[in-house]
């Protein structure tokens, strides 16, 4: 758990990006803020390392500014890219044979 807050960024469909602060951060769960939120849908992605992990996330609570989320999941983008690069160079590799 990250007892310390960490800057992250929490995006969702509609290409709409809002800073965050995230305390308590788990791997189940977090708090977060953000400044002048608005609306938000229920479901939205959170990344706190700069897109390596992405969270998909679900509302659980909200009051203000101030959010409790459950992470339903995390994607390893890292781990995505990589895949995406070798398929890429399987396929370059089975025209030239």
């Amino acid at each position: 758990m990250i007892k310390h807050s960490t800057n992250g960024l929490l995006f969702f469909d509609g290409d709409r990006e809002l800073r965050i602060v995230a305390y308590d951060v788990s791997r189940t769960n977090a708090v977060v803020h953000a400044d002048g939120l608005g609306l938000l849908p229920v479901h939205f992605y959170i990344t706190l390392d700069d897109f390596l992990t992405v969270g998909k996330c679900r509302l659980l609570w909200r009051h203000r500014d101030d959010l409790g989320v459950v992470f339903e999941r995390w994607l390893d983008i890292r781990q995505r890219i990589a895949v995406d690069q070798a398929g890429a160079g399987d396929c370059g590799d089975q025209r030239h044979r």
